[in-house]
């Protein structure tokens, strides 16, 4: 039995000259855009078989060397967003998305986004299978996955070797597990493959690169500090990651992110209550300047924050202004 809207191709269906773009062709359709490199076209050998299974996608791909650039005009042209658990059977293949670089071989997993520029070099005739996940889906199991795009997980030990097989069964079997159970099955999926890369996401917190993206957080904060509407939720949307990491980047500062944000609003409001270019503004309008939607809001955290009402400040900095 296989699942509606299956689709395969082979490349053995076509003329010897329009193989290779038959394939960039077919690559286009049921996977992603790919910017598709070889040494030689003429005569070139691939498989491909897609499998969608409600909201995730099932892929088998066989293909001679190749490689492939997905840069931000192959992005453009992909609508749903992806990330991709893939593990070889044969091959060897390079994969670099962000920082991070691995080689795969036989038994390898890996994860890579389909939102984010990513390379790849296979340099042997390679058997991939791919498990498309839901970016959301993805996110809620595994906040920090996108700082585990391209690297790999050994499938010869430990929860790895789980994985494999799990994926390996997953493959087999999908077409005969009961839609009704299909859902479980890949929420389970998901959640064992957070299992399998959380050891590597351990080893990465606190790296030099997630110091740098919560520098980049916070330098987007501040000069985004003047929306009422900037909060976690349109944060996280902007940096296209959860809620939930942008949550435990923050762990590294002794605040919230909100606390961050309300303390960079009130930072910018004591500014302009000292500045002489903002002595014509009102208080209220000072706070909605600085993202407070509400003045008696702004006033109570002020004074929290400074001991002092931000009236009597204004005064103590005109004063002080002589």
């Amino acid at each position: 039995m296989s699942l509606a809207g299956t689709e395969s191709w082979s490349s053995q269906s076509m003329p010897v000259n329009r193989r290779f773009r038959g394939f960039q062709d077919v690559l286009d359709r049921t996977h992603f855009h790919w910017d598709l490199h070889v040494d030689r076209g003429d005569n070139y050998s691939a498989q491909v078989l897609r499998r969608p299974v409600d909201e995730f996608v099932f892929t088998h791909v066989v293909a001679d060397p190749l490689a492939g650039w997905r840069r931000a005009d192959e992005i453009r042209k992909s609508q749903a967003g992806y990330f991709c658990l893939l593990f070889l059977e044969q091959g060897r293949t390079l994969l670099e998305q962000g920082r991070n670089q691995t080689e795969l071989g036989a038994g390898s997993i890996a994860l890579w986004d389909s939102t984010r520029p990513a390379y790849f070099a296979a340099r042997e005739v390679q058997h991939q299978y791919s498990l498309l996940i839901p970016r959301q889906a993805a996110l809620s199991a595994l906040p920090s996955i996108e700082d585990m795009c391209g690297l790999q997980v050994r499938g010869d030990s430990g929860v790895g070797a789980v994985l494999l097989a799990h994926l390996r069964q997953l493959h087999r079997s999908i077409d005969n597990i009961d839609p009704a159970d299909r859902p479980a099955m890949l929420r389970a999926t998901v959640e064992l493959a957070a299992i399998a890369f959380r050891p590597e996401l351990e080893r990465l917190n606190g790296s030099a690169f997630q110091r740098a993206l919560l520098t980049r957080v916070q330098d987007y904060i501040n000069t985004q500090a003047g929306d009422p509407g900037l909060g976690p939720q349109s944060i996280a949307a902007a940096f296209r990651f959860s809620p939930r990491y942008l949550h435990r980047l923050f762990e590294a500062t002794d605040m919230t992110v909100s606390e961050w944000i309300k303390q960079r609003r009130l930072q910018r409001c004591r500014a302009d209550l000292a500045a002489v270019g903002c002595d014509g503004l009102s208080l209220t309008q000072i706070a909605m300047k600085n993202g407070f939607a509400d003045a008696s809001q702004f006033s109570r955290s002020f004074r929290a924050a400074f001991g002092t009402t931000p009236r009597e400040f204004r005064q103590q900095a005109r004063d002080g202004r002589g």
